[in-house]
């Protein structure tokens, strides 16, 4: 196991541990959606290089790395789809692999018959993703790891590691992404059905069979987020500014309400908070009967 010092947001460090052989990487709690853009940049290109050693199949007694508890397979729906994690008895964290990572952020789309003929005319050839072994044209699962093969998603990859859009100038920000759409990230422009690698209206790169080159595809955004992470784009500061004077008014309201309310209250409860707070404070009672019984001796 490696342990990995990440961005996370707000200039906050993320640390997370990868097993190069294995190809896996834990996850404890929520850090996965605590890495910022340069953070994911920097665990995918640890990945990329991870797939240089030769794969070896996690040991069925594995154990969670914080607690030597067993561990369980647990299946999880997000919003592309099913997921899968082994995950610690007592909640410790999870191991995923490469690919179930990537799948469960929604960056990789499964390879579709125009994908393999297209990597094939091309020369370039399919390559798991997870552990970055070589695969034929044919193959339904890598022979060394078991995954899926699949492409990744370079466009959306660029959407996830940006989502305010400080790097919006760059063309794969053309349009917001979509998780079925039919149209390039990068100028909008229409795909064919069988949903090409590459736009054939301004020729983005949409889909990439290897890690490595997923993170070539982005790692040009890197300055400009790291800039933003010092001081926010202008264009992204005017952004905020507008969201922020577009709610004045409902937070306008909503105090006015709260004002309301509060003075409502006081004044049904005026003669009531006098015996309230004579209940809340017995020894203010007991005071006061000490006076009434010292003044009639006093002034008897």
């Amino acid at each position: 196991m490696r342990r990995l010092s990440l961005d996370g947001h707000y200039g906050q460090r993320v640390e997370i541990d990868r097993c190069g052989p294995c190809h896996l990487v834990w996850f404890d709690s929520v850090e996965s959606v605590r890495l910022a853009g340069t953070g994911m940049l920097a665990l995918l290109r640890d990945m990329a290089e991870a797939q240089r050693e030769p794969h070896s199949t996690l040991k069925a007694e594995a154990r969670c790395p914080r607690c030597s508890n067993g561990l369980k397979p647990v299946h999880n729906r997000s919003r592309w789809g099913p997921t899968l994690q082994l995950e610690c008895r007592v909640r410790h964290g999870a191991y995923q692999t490469f690919a179930q990572f990537l799948s469960e952020k929604g960056l990789i789309r499964r390879l579709s018959a125009a994908d393999r003929s297209a990597l094939t005319a091309r020369s370039a050839g399919l390559a798991c993703l997870n552990c970055g072994a070589a695969m034929g044209s044919e193959d339904v699962r890598c022979t060394y790891c078991d995954s899926l093969p699949g492409l990744v998603d370079v466009a959306r990859l660029a959407h996830a590691m940006d989502p305010e859009g400080a790097t919006e100038a760059l063309r794969v920000h053309g349009v917001a992404p979509q998780h079925a759409s039919l149209h390039c990230l990068a100028c909008g422009g229409a795909l064919p059905t069988g949903l090409s690698a590459s736009c054939t209206q301004c020729g983005a790169t949409l889909a990439v069979a290897q890690l490595r080159d997923a993170v070539a595809a982005v790692g040009t955004l890197e300055e400009a987020l790291r800039s933003h992470a010092r001081s926010p784009a202008p264009h992204v500061k005017a952004r905020r500014l507008a969201e922020l004077d577009g709610d004045l008014g409902r937070r306008r309201e909503w105090v006015r309400q709260m004002e309301a309310e509060t003075e409502q209250g006081r004044s049904r409860s005026g003669d009531a908070d006098f015996w309230a707070d004579l209940r809340e404070r017995p020894w203010s009672v007991a005071f006061a009967a000490a006076l009434v019984v010292f003044a009639w001796f006093v002034l008897r």
